[in-house]
């Protein structure tokens, strides 16, 4: 009996040893990922207002093993912004990589890399679920797609293009909202 015991008390002390390192890894990333966030922001973007917090609202695995893309609202002047930047994860840690975008209004889009694969990237903030889909445009008509949007106060969507895609001619000039029922969002209820 005393064996089994010890085996016991041994056990129960690595899952509490495990559970307790997992619940300071979920806890410790996002103020990494945060710091990194402000120091771009401070270096990049002469309007940042540092007294202001930084807050990551969503992290999503990106398309390429390794990869996360981080939406993040800071203020500048006297507005919210919505922000976007890409972390490889790499040994329980993760460094900034590129895509460092933001927009004021509620909506916005971008490519990039990941591993010399192209993205399109639409990002935005989806108040009560009212957008349920958007059609996006681009100067390469074939390329213009649909992107389905899931459920939640924030989304972001990944579209994998082509290796060969000009990157120029993916940027949407124009994107249709759509609700319940497919019905059509004006814009400025969309974006703005």
């Amino acid at each position: 009996m005393p064996k089994r015991g010890i085996v016991l008390v041994a056990i129960a002390i690595l899952l509490f040893l495990n559970l307790n390192s997992l619940s300071l890894a979920q806890t410790t990333y996002p103020d990494t990922i945060e710091r990194q966030i402000k120091k771009l922001l401070k270096e990049t973007r002469t309007y940042f207002d540092s007294s202001k917090p930084v807050k990551v609202v969503k992290m999503v695995k990106a398309p390429k093993k390794h990869y996360y893309t981080v939406l993040f609202t800071y203020y500048a002047y006297s507005n919210d912004y919505l922000g976007s930047a890409t972390f490889k994860k790499e040994k329980d840690r993760y460094t900034f990589i590129n895509g460092m975008g933001s927009t004021v209004q509620k909506l916005n889009n971008d490519t990039m890399y990941l591993d010399n694969v192209p993205y399109s990237v639409v990002y935005g903030f989806n108040e009560e679920n009212r957008i349920k889909m958007l059609r996006l445009f681009t100067l390469d008509k074939k390329s213009s797609y649909t992107a389905p949007i899931k459920k939640g106060t924030y989304f972001i969507h990944f579209k994998k293009l082509p290796l060969n895609t000009n990157l120029e001619k993916m940027k949407p000039f124009y994107i249709d909202c759509y609700g319940k029922d497919n019905k059509l969002i004006p814009w400025g209820e969309c974006a703005e």
